[in-house]
């Protein structure tokens, strides 16, 4: 891809690349006819630093959408992401011994 075209503008330009992609997915979802049995959300952003007072504070940039009839799917979507979230860097080992009476100290 020619990132040329967004020179000075390239985080400006994903967000708007993910926009007309997340456009399309909702459009597929007419096309199929299946809005009432589809269940989705998603967010997919860009972390900035906030250009506020706290210096540590940061801001989400982000395209966003769900179809969701109720709080009920919302609720059942975010327990599927929590339950099968990987952290990238592993298991905490003093996770997987903890109530076993081990310690590594």
């Amino acid at each position: 891809m020619n990132l040329d075209k967004y020179k000075g503008m390239e985080k400006d330009g994903f967000l708007f690349e993910i926009q007309r992609l997340a456009v399309e997915m909702d459009n597929l979802i007419d096309e199929y006819g299946v809005r009432d049995e589809v269940m989705s959300l998603f967010v997919v952003g860009i972390v900035e630093p906030s250009e506020g007072l706290d210096p540590e504070a940061s801001q989400l940039r982000a395209i966003y959408g769900y179809n969701l009839n109720n709080r009920e799917e919302l609720d059942e979507l975010l327990n599927f992401a929590s339950d099968t979230y990987k952290d990238p860097e592993g298991p905490d080992i003093n996770d997987l011994l903890d109530g076993l009476g081990i310690s590594l100290n």
